[in-house]
């Protein structure tokens, strides 16, 4: 049985808002301390650690704040965009989950919204490679 195409962009639309809240989420964390970081912080998984480190920032910018633009272009893909530009754009984007990763492990820490999103941004790759190939 085959998944009907509209309901198969709402799913990715639906991660994609997901993804979006999340990463805005952090990005508040990072630019104000009224948001408060409801993760545990002892232990392997510590979104204090990781969110505080160094690595959290590309060219100064905290890494959320990229994960905000992804999701906004991701959104915009499914409603404008086809889907050889998905698929290029979510390759991107699971270029940057290996790279994160690494940077996790380089940390010694796991954030679990980090980790959310990196589940988020692979699933969006793994469905854009399905329709690449499907329409192929």
């Amino acid at each position: 049985m085959m998944v009907s195409e509209k309901l198969y962009r709402k799913f990715q639309f639906g991660l994609s808002v997901l993804g979006l809240v999340i990463s805005l989420y952090l990005t508040a964390y990072h630019y104000t301390s009224v948001v408060p970081l409801a993760c545990p912080d002892t232990g392997i998984i510590n979104c204090a650690n990781v969110l505080n480190s160094p690595y959290a920032y590309l060219f100064g910018i905290p890494i959320a704040v990229f994960g905000m633009l992804f999701f906004v272009i991701e959104i915009y893909s499914l409603l404008r965009l086809g889907m050889d530009q998905r698929f290029l754009i979510n390759s991107i984007g699971i270029g940057f989950v290996a790279y994160f990763i690494y940077l996790e492990y380089r940390i010694g820490n796991i954030c679990i919204y980090c980790t959310a999103v990196h589940v988020i941004v692979t699933l969006l790759f793994a469905l854009s490679l399905y329709e690449e190939l499907r329409h192929k």
